[in-house]
């Protein structure tokens, strides 16, 4: 085990130490998953469904035999979360057959690694609908009924290139800089983690890069400071985060802590950790796979956006 990983648990208790709330209940709360299917989302699907909570999961593509994988308690909408009224349709299917979403995980996300003159306007916007918008559309569609009920957990994964982005990756890290701008706000649009009386926790979570086929191509600069992810791993951890009502921003592994302190830095120091870090180089050997999917593993791909 690397010395991030034996970091990690001291560097979760110091930040946001405290900021803890009730535990999950599986007779109230309904969790829905985006992105579920594949990756992350299906080890946090399992995470949770292990733990008796009832489990939604939107996703373009669904289990061909949902019981051999799941149970009772979990449901699978084919939806694209790119289309607000096709979420507004599943909230209303949801409503009526099974009960109000108490904890939202929106975890969706697809990337594109190549220079900005090569993406196509098409993938630009597909990676900026369902990595972007669509977390705008589920709170807005999901938010009213938690605030109304005064219980309910908007948990965003993010990652650490939201923080700092390599070259190749513009629309991606643009996409993920924005769900942190959008978890900071909407954070505070209810409240004070610490003062809040709203009932609506929040969460968000910023991973390194995960050991997917995804990323096969990718050159990790340093495998003992930025380790390669284990998706079980992750899960394990949002999993543990959410059941004792964790609120603030889980980032890992040990670096992601410290990218945004370069956003206050000359560009000069900036650009020399970046050579010596090797960030920029990291897709230098990348391939792209036709339909995967990113560290937030889901299988929506720009033939599956609707417009």
């Amino acid at each position: 085990m690397s010395f991030p990983y034996l970091s990690m648990p001291i560097l979760r208790h110091l930040e946001h130490s405290g900021a803890f709330g009730e535990v999950l209940d599986p007779t109230k709360d309904i969790i829905l998953i985006t992105g579920g299917s594949n990756g992350l989302g299906k080890q946090l699907v399992q995470c949770f469904h292990n733990a008796g909570i009832t489990v939604i999961v939107f996703d373009s593509v669904v289990p061909a035999k949902q019981d051999d994988a799941e149970g009772d308690n979990i449901w699978y909408f084919q939806c694209d979360i790119s289309n607000k009224n096709k979420i507004l349709e599943m909230k209303q299917i949801i409503d009526n057959d099974i009960g109000p979403v108490t904890v939202l995980i929106n975890n969706a996300g697809i990337m594109r690694g190549k220079p900005l003159t090569e993406l196509s306007f098409e993938e630009i916007e597909t990676m900026i609908n369902v990595n972007l918008l669509s977390n705008f559309y589920i709170d807005k569609i999901f938010l009213p009924d938690m605030i109304e009920n005064k219980r309910g957990y908007i948990v965003t994964v993010a990652s650490v290139l939201g923080y700092m982005s390599p070259a190749k990756l513009s629309a991606y890290g643009a996409s993920k800089s924005g769900v942190i701008a959008l978890h900071e706000s909407l954070t505070y649009e209810l409240g004070s983690p610490s003062l809040s009386s709203s009932g609506i926790r929040t969460l968000l979570i910023a991973p390194g890069q995960l050991r997917t086929s995804m990323f096969e191509g990718v050159q990790t600069p340093s495998e003992l400071l930025a380790p390669k992810l284990d998706p079980s791993y992750v899960a394990n951890i949002i999993f543990q985060a959410v059941n004792r009502g964790r609120r603030g921003e889980i980032k890992i592994p040990l670096y992601g802590n410290f990218l945004p302190i370069f956003r206050a830095l000359p560009w000069r120091i900036t650009e020399v950790a970046r050579y010596i870090s090797g960030i920029d180089s990291t897709m230098r050997n990348y391939t792209e796979k036709p339909n995967e999917s990113t560290d937030s593993i889901s299988s929506f791909s720009s033939n599956d956006s609707e417009t």
